[in-house]
């Protein structure tokens, strides 16, 4: 994890939950532009292309992140608030991961680009199909050893099917933009399978 550290501010400077560095609130306006002039149909394609190159000069800023949206949880992940936008079009996550935790395998309810800030998490992929009883059935295709600066996109439904895991001895940081309000429920971005 960088070693620059910062305490966090007193109060938000942009936006109700932006307690991470100024570089958030260039980042979200990049995101509210692109959202703006991309069509409609070109949402689940083009626009988590296009957010996921806005997120290499977040990937890249030493204390982006203050200590509290650094701490981990001993149970599972961390996932930290970055910034909601206010017409509840796109979040802005940060996620804490400790040596061993990681998702169960799962698909998105809404577009999204994904982004490594500290550590080598592991990306499993899938491929998903539904049995006559509606039980999902899904083969391994790759596992993939990620490392900073790294990014990825998913598409809602279930073409991208993937589980995200720690493997190493070390915390990892994930940043994670998704296409939805995820103030009240967090979880609502993800498509959990009927295994």
């Amino acid at each position: 994890m960088p070693s620059d550290t910062r305490p966090c501010p007193a109060d938000a400077a942009y936006g109700a939950h932006a307690k991470a560095h100024p570089a958030v609130a260039t980042f979200c306006d990049s995101v509210s532009e692109i959202l703006r002039t991309v069509d409609a149909d070109q949402i689940p394609d083009e626009v988590p292309n296009r957010v996921a190159e806005a997120l290499g000069p977040l990937l890249a800023t030493p204390d982006l992140l203050c200590d509290e949206l650094r701490q981990p949880s001993s149970e599972t992940y961390c996932k930290h608030v970055l910034y909601a936008c206010p017409d509840k079009h796109f979040t802005l996550l940060a996620l804490v991961w400790l040596p061993g935790q990681g998702t169960v395998i799962h698909g998105h309810t809404a577009w999204g680009a994904v982004g490594v800030y500290a550590g080598t998490p592991n990306v499993a992929c899938y491929d998903c199909v539904e049995n006559d009883d509606g039980r999902h059935v899904v083969t391994q295709t790759k596992d993939i050893l990620c490392a900073p600066g790294d990014t990825a996109t998913v598409r809602p439904g279930l073409c991208d099917v993937h589980r995200i895991y720690n493997a190493s001895d070390a915390p990892v940081v994930t940043l994670h933009a998704y296409g939805l309000d995820l103030i009240e429920d967090p979880d609502a971005i993800n498509l959990d399978l009927n295994l």
